[in-house]
């Protein structure tokens, strides 16, 4: 069985196109290069480490191996997509943006490596892959959920049971955790400015693009969209960011850690979300 360039997905009801949907110029280059986390590292030339410390955890989750079938699902500049076929896997990266996958090219041009070989990029949506059913053993779906609405989430993830092999896995990774941003934010606020550091009310202001993030998530909202596609999931939360700055005293990183480790503190303090999500025949 073969990827199918011509399978364009289930045929879409006339009502959803009254759905909202963010329209893909939106994710531009000036998005992907200035914007979105690792612009920085990656602005300097990618030679196959990862700049981004998120993308890079989602990575080990992933555990890329030799003759595996990967499918990146919303690549961007697909850092994901080239570490995972430099592990051996034959890896296709797929986004909506066209600027994506001008830039995703361009890095793939510039490695003339032999495992470079086993990559294609091409853009498509992620709610009408075009693959034919069973076909990865992987699907990897990075700081892609929170951009995209319910609906679209639903039939992405429906789309991701289809074209997985039984057996097979999808891993995802999001941010933020609507836990943090609600109950743990406003404490880490206000304990900043008895620091003399003053922060925005709202948490979304004090980063490039929030307004992008239209469907944000908590683990048990994860699960639930997971287990409604029928995977069977893991979902958990980890805090890959320092939580406070490099010049914030040894006890206070210290007391910080142990919140971060101890319940209810640990789901309301760390604001990235991973899941695992297997597909059982």
């Amino acid at each position: 069985m073969q990827p199918s360039e011509s399978y364009r997905g289930p045929t879409r009801p006339e009502h959803i196109d009254n759905h909202r949907q963010t329209p893909s110029t939106l994710y531009d280059k000036e998005y992907f290069l200035t914007a979105c986390e690792g612009h920085d590292g990656f602005a300097r030339g990618f030679k196959g480490e990862i700049a981004s410390p998120r993308l890079a955890a989602a990575l080990r989750v992933t555990n890329a191996n030799p003759g595996e079938r990967i499918l990146d699902i919303g690549c961007g500049r697909g850092e994901a997509t080239l570490c995972c076929a430099r592990n051996g896997a034959t890896v296709y990266g797929l986004d909506y943006s066209l600027d994506a996958m001008s830039i995703a090219r361009r890095s793939l041009v510039a490695q003339a490596t032999e495992w470079s070989r086993n990559i294609r990029f091409l853009r498509g949506d992620a709610k009408e892959l075009p693959f034919e059913a069973g076909w990865f053993d992987k699907l990897l779906m990075f700081d892609l959920v929170e951009h995209l609405y319910p609906w679209e989430l639903k039939r992405a993830l429906d789309e991701a049971w289809r074209v997985l092999a039984d057996g097979g896995q999808l891993i995802v990774h999001t941010a933020p955790n609507r836990w943090y941003y609600r109950f743990g934010y406003p404490l880490y606020r206000a304990f900043e400015r008895l620091r003399g550091r003053r922060l925005p009310r709202n948490p979304r202001n004090r980063f490039p693009c929030h307004h992008l993030h239209v469907n944000e998530q908590d683990i048990l909202r994860l699960r639930r969209a997971l287990d409604a596609a029928g995977f069977r999931s893991q979902v958990w939360l980890e805090n890959i960011q320092p939580p406070l700055s490099d010049e914030a005293s040894w006890a206070l990183q210290t007391l910080l850690r142990v919140l971060l480790d101890v319940y209810p503190f640990r789901w309301i303090f760390r604001n990235d979300i991973f899941a695992v999500a297997d597909k059982q025949g």
